[in-house]
């Protein structure tokens, strides 16, 4: 770990000893993997987690793909994981919409994953202007009449559905635009807020993923890479927050609801604590 890092930690006088946890909800992209590349030992810190009887969550903003995807590509990369552990915004906003409005006809910007989960949901998805909801996500063949579309929805009265705030993503080559990006257009050219954005900070991933291990909160950790959206979300819903540090945040200066509770320099840290 890096000396800021154990500086930090010793400042905040932090009880670093995470064996009060019975479970961890884990971020995925800059957690567990980089694009398709996983991080060295993650695949073995979670299986040690399991084998001492934590119970695991995965839950991450991105929502071009559904819950049976990212088993598939946790699978292949050495993590074992069942898809009741996985929670994308994806899936988190087919609950959402399910659980307030029950069904109805939506237009997505997004990935398959999100039409995959709305349609297991019982929603229609069709590609015309005349629809109950404006579904918008990560979309990498995002194109103007794609956004026409969606902007003469939402102008005719569709609700405006947001997966996740991030407005940028890490790939293997480096950031890339992200959901954000594309709900800012539409809100640009419709002059229509979301409704709701589904994703961390927001709390509702964070609460399928508490309510679905059958725990409190303090008895939970959260485990990720964005301050803006790991931490304060975490924090916001009163979990203990772990950063995983690159270097590219300074410490000092973030605000009381941007400070995580501990940082790691990598995933891979964790098994010191426990």
């Amino acid at each position: 770990m890096p000396a800021s890092c154990l500086n930090y930690l010793r400042e905040e006088g932090i009880n670093m000893k995470l064996d009060r946890f019975r479970g961890f909800i884990f971020d995925l992209d800059g957690v567990v993997y980089v694009g398709r590349t996983p991080v060295k030992g993650a695949a073995e810190t979670l299986a040690y987690l399991r084998k001492r009887g934590r119970k695991l969550r995965f839950v991450t903003n991105k929502s071009d793909e559904s819950r049976k995807e990212y088993v598939k590509k946790l699978r292949e990369m050495g993590v074992e994981c069942r898809e009741e552990e996985v929670i994308p915004s994806s899936y988190g906003t087919a609950v959402y919409l399910k659980e307030k409005y029950g069904k109805g006809r939506c237009f997505v910007v997004g990935g398959n994953g999100v039409v995959e989960e709305l349609r297991e949901h019982g929603f229609e998805v069709v590609r015309e202007e005349k629809v109950d909801f404006v579904v918008v996500g990560i979309d990498e063949g995002f194109n103007y009449e794609k956004l026409k579309t969606a902007m003469r929805a939402v102008r005719n009265g569709a609700r405006f559905i947001a997966t996740n705030p991030d407005c940028t993503k890490p790939s293997e080559d480096g950031l890339v635009p992200g959901a954000g990006a594309m709900i800012a257009a539409l809100e640009a050219c419709s002059g229509v807020k979301p409704e709701i954005i589904i994703g961390k900070p927001n709390s509702i991933l964070f609460e399928i993923a508490v309510e679905g291990m059958g725990l409190g909160r303090e008895e939970v950790a959260v485990v990720g890479d964005r301050v803006d959206t790991d931490v304060v979300g975490g924090k916001r819903f009163g979990l203990f927050t772990i950063l995983v540090h690159s270097g590219a945040v300074d410490l000092e200066n973030l605000s009381e609801e941007s400070k995580p509770d501990m940082v790691v320099s990598s995933i891979n840290e964790l098994r010191k604590f426990l």
